[in-house]
């Protein structure tokens, strides 16, 4: 566990509101999935525009996958909505992922998921979330293992 002090300010902020209010914006997952608690929180510290919404929430026609392999930074979510906009900065070093940094993700020709990092374990490759997700009945704590495509992001 990771000591408070070398937390950055914003990141704090982030984890307090989202523990704060992750009840109330998402109190079931078909009230707010996972990309609508990260906007509602990142709504919180920062003005969104509509496409900024619409990269957190991946908005697009063409299959993820091929877009996965094909290098394009749609499937990247909340990493590219604030990379894009330089209202974040990419953490592509995963040994300096902190508590309060977003982070959206995929399983291999299965399923993908974003939220807010809670801890990361590297040693077991797995992740705990602060996310809306259909096993938390909605806003909670959860442990993710962590696969290869993987995007985490601080807000600035």
């Amino acid at each position: 566990a990771q000591k408070t002090d070398s937390i950055p300010r914003k990141n704090q902020q982030v984890i307090e509101y989202v523990t704060k209010h992750g009840r109330e914006i998402s109190p079931t997952y078909q009230t707010a999935v996972c990309t609508e608690l990260v906007i509602a929180v990142l709504s919180n510290f920062i003005p969104l525009t509509e496409e900024d919404k619409a990269n957190v929430r991946i908005l697009i026609s063409e299959d993820v996958y091929t877009l996965m392999a094909n290098g394009s930074p749609l499937p990247k979510g909340v990493y590219h909505a604030l990379t894009a906009n330089q209202l974040g900065t990419p953490i592509d070093d995963w040994l300096k992922v902190l508590p309060g940094d977003f982070v959206q993700f995929w399983y291999p020709g299965s399923w993908g998921h974003c939220g807010i990092a809670h801890s990361i374990d590297l040693e077991h490759k797995t992740m705990e979330l602060h996310s809306s997700f259909p096993s938390t009945a909605g806003y909670g704590i959860q442990s993710f293992e962590i696969p290869d495509y993987c995007y985490f992001v601080r807000l600035k």
